[in-house]
């Protein structure tokens, strides 16, 4: 009886060190990550004051004239090759696919930038300035969004319905993908992430809704399988045919660190 004990007690370490292995490269504010909560390193509420710091990965676009189609190069698959000028903007789950996502721009030589509103849902984005006010900031030449997290479990589903059409206005003509929310714990009702993909249409919309994550506090996913995520929603970005306006996101080298433009709390108000 005292050996079962004793090997199911080495099996217990044994999976405790694989655990703390597999995110040994994990910022370390995410360990005490709260759903929808800000890290201890994001105290700093950027409203006013000096501009935000900008992650540096190629050159910006710069110019008050701007047509995304000028600066759009396919090549004899329907890729763009281009030089992207990439803006990642949404909730919570911005840290992960941030940490990825900048992978991919520092390996094909894309400008990136992100900007975290934690605990945001389509309400926040729709009602405020701020998506005009980064877009205007940076020019993006490629937009991601990832929001919709914090819509589920509401019901007033027509009103959420316009707030989607008006950040899609906001967007104009600039290429984007959506991408939706993850599965979430113990809610059954996911009408809002229909919605979304019939607003946004097949091919800018990235349904998440079968992929599994481990999660770290049961709503962010862990630092791998939030690169597996990314890797998955990248290979769809590149394929001519899924998307409507595909990117060259070859597969990363290298790993770099992830800083966003903006990070806000759930007090912040937005832009108006």
């Amino acid at each position: 009886m005292n050996r079962i004990r004793l090997e199911i007690l080495f099996l217990f370490f044994g999976l405790a060190l694989m655990a703390n292995a597999q995110n040994s490269n994990w910022t370390d504010h995410m360990s005490n990550l709260q759903p929808d909560t800000l890290p201890r390193k994001a105290h700093a509420d950027k409203t006013a004051g000096p501009a935000p710091k900008i992650v540096n990965i190629g050159h910006g676009l710069g110019g008050d004239e701007y047509d995304p189609d000028y600066f759009s190069a396919f090549d004899e698959n329907g890729v763009d090759n281009a030089h992207q000028v990439i803006l990642l903007i949404g909730d919570s789950m911005l840290d992960g696919l941030g940490s990825r996502f900048v992978d991919y721009a520092a390996e094909n030589g894309d400008e990136f930038h992100a900007v975290i509103w934690y605990g945001s849902n389509t309400m926040h984005w729709a009602t405020t300035r701020d998506l005009e006010y980064h877009i205007q900031r940076v020019h993006p030449t490629f937009i991601i969004m990832s929001l919709g997290y914090n819509d589920l479990g509401y019901y007033n589903l027509e009103k959420r319905a316009e707030w989607i059409g008006v950040i899609l206005r906001k967007f104009g003509k600039i290429p984007f993908v959506w991408i939706g929310p993850l599965p979430r714990r113990g809610l059954r009702d996911r009408r809002i992430v229909d919605i979304i993909h019939q607003k946004v249409g097949d091919k800018r919309f990235y349904d998440s809704s079968n992929t599994i994550c481990a999660r770290i506090d049961g709503t962010h996913p862990t630092l791998s399988s939030a690169a597996k995520w990314v890797d998955s929603i990248a290979q769809w970005m590149s394929t001519p045919g899924l998307t409507a306006h595909p990117i060259r996101m070859d597969y990363p080298s290298r790993n770099v660190n992830f800083h966003a433009d903006e990070k806000h709390n759930m007090k912040y108000h937005g832009r108006k």
